[in-house]
């Protein structure tokens, strides 16, 4: 006798000012949903066709490494990330108006994505056994999301910010973009002093 299946999932719900059309949108690039979670550090990552990928990373957050084909499942309500291999059977990315949400009202006029992890497809004894597997990144890849979408919903009609995104910030790995935020805020700091020293001798010079 096979051992029942039992539900075994866990999820994350994030408050935006986009609309849920907007934010449908914005799920259908499966590579930059997947790429903004800052604990997976990627090597590889290709195009099948017809919705398929293949992603191979490291999970920082449990020290395993993720080699996996997907498919994509296009919903109504945005989409759903299918696993190949591993524990995980599912990433699932629903948007829903904030207005049907009585635990997200806030902000009028915006969607809450709610991102849900699914273990399901195993049996309840294999997922304990197993239990190291987990992916204990969900709630850290939340807040990326949830930052994410806060500067996507300010800055993405600016082109440069977005070409810069793309091409530059999503294929750095996690460790990179600490150091190269870290390296913008420093040049940042200094060209701010350097304007007020010159205004300083302006100021003094009159």
């Amino acid at each position: 006798m096979s051992e029942q299946k039992k539900e075994d999932w866990a999820s994350v719900r994030i408050a935006t000012k986009l609309s849920p059309a907007e934010l449908i949108a914005f799920c259908q690039d499966t590579e930059r949903l997947l790429r903004i979670n800052s604990m997976y550090e990627f090597e590889e990552w290709r195009s099948d066709g017809d919705r398929r990928f293949f992603m191979r990373a490291r999970n920082l957050s449990n020290g395993r490494e993720i080699s996996t084909p997907l498919l994509v499942e296009p919903c109504q309500d945005g989409i759903r990330i299918v696993y190949a291999a591993g524990l995980k059977a599912a990433t699932t990315f629903r948007v829903a108006p904030l207005a049907q949400d009585g635990s997200m009202i806030g902000l009028d006029g915006g969607a809450v994505l709610v991102v849900t992890d699914d273990y399901s497809g195993t049996p309840e004894s294999e997922r304990l056994a197993r239990i190291s597997e987990v992916d204990q990144s969900l709630v850290g890849w939340g807040r990326d999301l949830q930052r994410y979408l806060r500067h996507w919903a300010r800055w993405s009609g600016f082109g440069p910010w977005r070409w810069y995104m793309r091409r530059l910030w999503q294929p750095m790995k996690p460790k990179a973009r600490r150091i190269t935020f870290m390296l913008l805020a420093i040049t940042a700091f200094e060209l701010v002093i350097g304007v007020l020293a010159i205004a300083g001798l302006v100021f003094v010079q009159e």
